[in-house]
């Protein structure tokens, strides 16, 4: 009997040590494009890679291209999302309610999803593959979750199931514009209160006087 307690101790620990859960830390991801022909001229101009930062139930996602910067906070708990848009010119910062945050990280298209059997390591962690159809163009992509690990959700997997577990590729369709997002690092470190903080010296704005602002400003 105390062999067979020994042994279900061990198992039991084993089973605990696999998913690793911890509350801060940072991922970097690598972000693809596939434009229509109208907007290839703007791929140079798209950021490439995305750097998060999670803590508690803070996000904060960096993406630059160039000489400019797009960064989104959010808070879980208190709903709260900010955008700050860097460049040479101009510092923008966009507060956005809980009724605007759609607009800003998208949604996915009326779709299905449907777990598959296949698996593969992305970033040193096992993923489970998932079919997701659109419904109305009838379109079918690859998503790859894993439930190893548990990190809040961020800015760019937002609008993703999250009891799917944690998402480790992705693409998105959003107006023609297809984005395929990829972790290529998790690290799980202390990650300094201040990279939440929004810095001086950025012009408040409205969501809808960004929406309204003329290209190029």
């Amino acid at each position: 009997m105390k062999k067979i307690l020994t042994a279900l101790t061990l198992l039991v620990l084993l089973c605990g040590c696999k998913r690793k859960s911890t509350d801060e830390g940072s991922i970097i991801y690598q972000v693809e494009y596939q434009l229509p022909d109208s907007l290839k001229q703007f791929a140079m101009y798209l950021p490439k890679e995305a750097t998060v930062y999670f803590k508690g139930d803070s996000t904060v996602s960096i993406q630059k291209s160039n000489e400019e910067s797009t960064t989104i906070i959010t808070d879980k708990k208190t709903g709260f999302m900010r955008a700050l848009l860097k460049s040479p010119a101009k510092q923008y910062v966009v507060d956005y309610s809980k009724a605007e945050q759609s607009l800003e990280t998208g949604h996915l298209q009326p779709h299905t999803i449907a777990q598959q059997k296949d698996t593969k390591t992305i970033a040193g962690f096992k993923a489970v593959k998932y079919l997701v159809k659109d419904k109305l163009s009838g379109e079918t992509t690859e998503m790859w979750f894993t439930k190893d690990i548990s990190i809040i959700p961020n800015s760019l997997t937002l609008m993703l199931d999250p009891a799917l577990g944690v998402p480790l590729e992705f693409t998105i369709n959003q107006n023609g514009v297809k984005t395929k997002t990829t972790v290529k690092e998790v690290r799980f470190e202390p990650v300094p209160a201040s990279i939440f903080a929004t810095p001086t010296g950025f012009v408040p704005l409205t969501p809808q006087q960004l929406r309204e602002m003329p290209v190029g400003n």
